[in-house]
């Protein structure tokens, strides 16, 4: 039976309203609701990737619109200047399996 990735389908689906910071037709990255640091943003695709070493996870532009995300996030926020962490949900024992990436302020480890 597949896990149900309950807040990132929430998000996606508009049940959970969160605030943008970048979208395109692969990718969403947002500040996430419940935040860990200050600058907490949360970046996923839209279509379901089961974790960082599916195969799903290699599409190019999939990739291409992840760092794209990260790298729009760093100048909005002015974190490519204060300094940031990327926190990757590889394949997490525990977690609802899916590929998603966390965007951390500074001084956050």
């Amino acid at each position: 039976m597949a896990h149900r990735d309950w807040f990132c389908e929430d998000v996606l689906s508009g049940l959970l309203p969160v605030k943008t910071v970048w979208e395109d037709e692969r990718v969403l990255a947002f500040h996430h609701p419940r935040p860990k640091s200050p600058i907490h943003v949360v970046v996923i695709p839209r279509q379901h990737v089961p974790s960082l070493v599916d195969p799903l996870a290699l599409d190019p532009e999939l990739l291409r619109s992840m760092l794209a995300a990260i790298q729009h996030t760093a100048r909005a926020l002015e974190l490519d200047r204060l300094g940031f962490f990327v926190r990757v949900n590889a394949c997490a024992p525990g977690v609802t399996p899916h590929m998603h990436w966390h965007v951390r302020g500074p001084g956050v480890d």
